[in-house]
């Protein structure tokens, strides 16, 4: 129904009128099938939160929505891509979008975070990665401070701009961003710290000398790959040496290494060369006003010098003037032709669907650069599927030994089991299966404490999968590291078998290992099968016996490994464990 006003109400009843027809009209209408951007001549727009608001400040953009309720929405319309209110792409917020609609839609595809939450500095610097605005010129006094984000390239202190833009050309070509702003602070007057702790190598040459540079008389210190090591110049000049063994990496003897070197230095640059002071630089990286540079490449697995040569503007002795840390891979080949299970995170980069890696890479290079770690996997997962863990469901539980199980995957897994009182029921995400038989007698102790990537919740259960009695449960465990869970099982008795499930929580997902530890007295050999305290033949006979499929998994003590079928697997265990207990 349409509301009609009288034109003899009081102002303040025709008020009221007026947004009550405006409620009734937007409601209507939103959302409209046309975007809150653009004129068009249906009532409404697409957005509905936006062609509320708009229909509420005016009424007659439910009837048609012209150049008054466009300039409406995009001065009001906070968190819709493309609106002046968003703010700009270049510049972390607090809400989510910013006002060109192209960049928003193509960063909040990288990360739909910065469109359903907050257009943070993550997003501001995907925007000044893949969005375009041309190209600035330094001095533009309408390019704004030099040490503040801007939404364009360049910045008014032409001097300024030039040193940062040689640094980032980025900054003068596609806009002048946190990180420019960071460089105009550090590069235009301002002083930059190297920052080492107590675990890193320091320099062992002192300051007047050159005892690490060999093509001055010196000995390269050697250097161990992860561990971050830094030092400083003499005044006036002075190269540091460190030398790092290659071969040692090179595990598939293909002659080649990946390296990832990490370098922040006041004014140095880096140069991997064989051994050797006539050998070009197979490898260089360099760093200026303490901003972290990251080189990736791959170089001959031989013994290698690593140089590093201070720059124009280096200080002479004093604190620190560089940190660098030096990590090595045995992976050159193709990185979408690895072998590795795409749902699995290792150390190489790339995994074995080709399609699904360049997606994932697409939106993440360093999967295909250095590691496909946990990010990578889930990212795997949202934007390729795949198959359920083989342990998705209670039936299909995995039997884990004494020690529990170092990795396991629980991406793709669905729901399947009892609810429990330490999750809600609908925070409750996918869970996998495992089946413990039990070789102590008091108390265990369970769980995924620190070994998660994921927010997880451990259950344990008694009886079968047909009817599971719940014993003991934990979502977060103040001692393990956020989201991980440990949970005590008392009064456990020797042979019994329990059921551990362990499950995502508020839609966490990924890969972890489960740590069983034991509080008691150790079981008697379960190869004993007739409890003489000895495994021989009378055992082997009562195992023959109960040989095929057990009435009940979980309760047939010939079963020695619990897979619910005493098979030949079993006849192995019982002759390992021949002879007295």
């Amino acid at each position: 129904m349409r509301f009609q006003c009288s034109p003899i109400l009081s102002s303040i009843i025709a008020t009221l009128c007026l947004l009550v027809t405006a409620g009734a009209a937007s409601a209507q209408v939103c959302p409209g099938d046309e975007g809150c951007l653009v004129v068009h001549e249906a009532g409404g727009c697409s957005d509905e939160a936006c062609c509320q608001n708009v229909c509420q400040a005016d009424p007659f953009c439910c009837e048609e929505w012209d150049a008054t309720c466009v300039e409406l929405a995009d001065a009001t319309c906070v968190g819709l891509c493309g609106a002046m209110a968003s703010g700009s792409c270049f510049v972390g917020g607090a809400t989510p979008s910013c006002d060109d609609a192209e960049c928003c839609e193509t960063v909040c595809v990288i990360d739909p975070f910065c469109c359903e939450t907050a257009w943070d500095v993550s997003c501001a610097f995907f925007a000044g990665s893949v969005c375009s605005t041309g190209g600035g010129e330094c001095g533009d006094p309408n390019s704004g401070p030099c040490d503040e984000p801007g939404s364009t390239p360049a910045c008014e202190d032409e001097e300024c701009c030039e040193v940062v833009c040689v640094s980032d050309p980025t900054c003068c070509e596609v806009v002048w961003d946190f990180v420019c702003a960071a460089l105009g602070q550090t590069l235009c007057g301002g002083t930059c710290v190297v920052v080492l702790d107590g675990n890193d190598q320091i320099e062992a040459e002192g300051c007047g000398s050159e005892t690490n540079d060999p093509c001055e008389g010196g000995t390269a210190e050697t250097i161990v790959a992860g561990r971050q090591f830094g030092g400083t110049f003499r005044l006036g000049g002075d190269v540091d040496v460190y030398a790092l063994d290659l071969t040692d990496f090179d595990d598939d003897l293909d002659g080649e290494v990946r390296l990832r070197i990490t370098m922040a230095a006041a004014d140095a640059t880096l140069a991997a060369r064989g051994v050797g002071c006539d050998l070009d630089p197979v490898a260089t990286v360099g760093s200026t006003s303490c901003q972290t540079s990251t080189l990736i490449t791959c170089i001959p697995a031989i013994p290698t010098e690593f140089v590093v040569t201070p720059g124009p503007t280096t200080s002479g002795c004093g604190e620190p003037v560089y940190a660098i840390r030096i990590e090595v891979i045995d992976f050159c080949g193709e990185a979408c032709g690895n072998p590795e299970d795409c749902l699995v995170p290792h150390e190489s980069p790339g995994c074995d669907d080709p399609t699904c890696c360049d997606l994932v890479c697409t939106i993440d290079p360093l999967c295909c650069e250095w590691t496909w770690d946990s990010f990578c996997t889930v990212s795997a997962a949202t934007n390729c599927g795949g198959d359920p863990p083989p342990n998705d469901l209670c039936d299909d539980a995995i039997e884990i030994g004494p020690e529990g199980i170092p990795s396991f995957r629980q991406l793709l897994a669905g729901v399947d089991g009892p609810d429990s009182e330490c999750v809600e029921p609908a925070l409750r995400g996918g869970d996998v299966w495992f089946r413990h038989r039990v070789a102590c007698d008091g108390e265990l102790l369970i769980g995924t404490c620190n070994l998660s990537d994921f927010d997880t919740v451990v259950d344990v259960y008694r009886g079968d999968c047909t009817d599971l009695v719940p014993v003991a449960c934990n979502d977060d465990d103040g001692f393990c590291g956020t989201g991980s869970s440990v949970t005590l099982v008392p009064d456990v008795a020797c042979g019994e078998t329990l059921w551990i499930r362990v499950s995502g929580v508020d839609g966490g997902t990924g890969t972890a290992g489960i740590q069983i530890t034991c509080f008691g007295g150790v079981c008697p050999c379960t190869a004993d099968l007739n409890g003489d305290g000895i495994v021989d033949g009378a055992d082997f006979g009562l195992l023959l016996s109960g040989f095929g499929p057990c009435p009940k998994k979980g309760d047939c003590p010939e079963d020695l490994d619990g897979n619910g079928t005493v098979d030949g697997a079993d006849i192995g265990l019982l002759l390992a464990s021949w002879g007295a207990c």
